[in-house]
């Protein structure tokens, strides 16, 4: 189970760079995006000034431009101090560079300038348990799923769930992650989020329904179909768990999955 809970929490980081690439219109290049940046209607110059430097900075942070990025986010807050969005991403930035004291303080500033913006609570509580600090972490999902306006619960309860369940906080992690499929019921990432929860509890039964309701769903994930071999290898049906396998190899022939099954691990 081990293996499968890095793999799980690997998708943190994934969430915050999804996350990141939503603050950009269509990720063109940096040099065409105040041409297809929208300035609202409502929106001071300011602000909008802002928010183009921070898209900047947020593509310059995925391709691992790091120092341009810190310079976008500079000019951004310089511009407008109380732009929570700035802040948080310059708190990812730093938290990549290993400079954790100032991501800390770049978070808590943007928690202070814009305390009600979700996905901001959400990035937080995602550095938090990197930082294996799960309790203060599932705190600010908890306070980004209390805003009413938060357009992305989904991120922060599959994050949560993935949290607690690295921290071995089995009951959270189960209401999190049941959760995410009641709001999401065609999303395989709470489904596969209760099997993994169940093969951890040794609930083999459980791991099987899981996975065959999350590759109902979509996407479909090596994660699934490696639950369900270990389902199938415990619960002594052979021919289930080499279709799994199977699967498995035809359908994610890189995935590092396919080694650990070949080996026998499913913990």
């Amino acid at each position: 189970m081990k293996r499968a809970l890095n793999i799980s929490l690997s998708l943190i980081l994934c969430a915050l760079l999804a996350a990141c690439a939503n603050l950009s219109n269509n990720k063109k290049e940096e040099d065409e995006a105040p041409q297809t940046t929208t300035q609202a209607n409502s929106e001071a110059p300011l602000r909008y000034r802002a928010r183009i430097h921070t898209e900047l900075a947020a593509n310059y942070f995925q391709r691992g431009q790091m120092a341009v990025a810190l310079e976008e986010l500079r000019e951004a807050i310089r511009l407008d101090p109380r732009y929570g969005v700035a802040h948080s991403v310059l708190g990812l930035v730093h938290a990549e560079l290993g400079e954790f004291p100032k991501a800390e303080a770049a978070f808590l500033e943007a928690i202070k300038v814009a305390p009600a913006e979700g996905e901001i609570r959400n990035n937080y509580g995602s550095y938090l348990c990197r930082q294996n600090r799960a309790k203060e972490g599932l705190e600010q999902f908890d306070a980004a799923l209390r805003i009413p306006l938060y357009s992305t619960p989904n991120q922060a309860l599959e994050n949560a769930g993935t949290c607690a369940l690295g921290a071995s906080l089995i009951r959270p992690a189960e209401v999190y992650f049941s959760r995410l499929v009641q709001l999401q019921p065609f999303n395989s990432r709470g489904y596969q989020g209760l099997a993994a929860i169940a093969l951890k509890t040794a609930r083999f039964d459980e791991v099987r329904r899981q996975v065959r309701m999350g590759l109902n769903a979509q996407p479909t994930t090596p994660e699934l179909y490696f639950y369900g071999a270990c389902a199938e290898r415990n619960l002594r049906d052979q021919g289930a768990e080499d279709s799994y396998v199977q699967q498995l190899k035809s359908r994610f022939p890189d995935s590092s999955l396919n080694e650990q099954l070949r080996k026998g691990g499913c913990q």
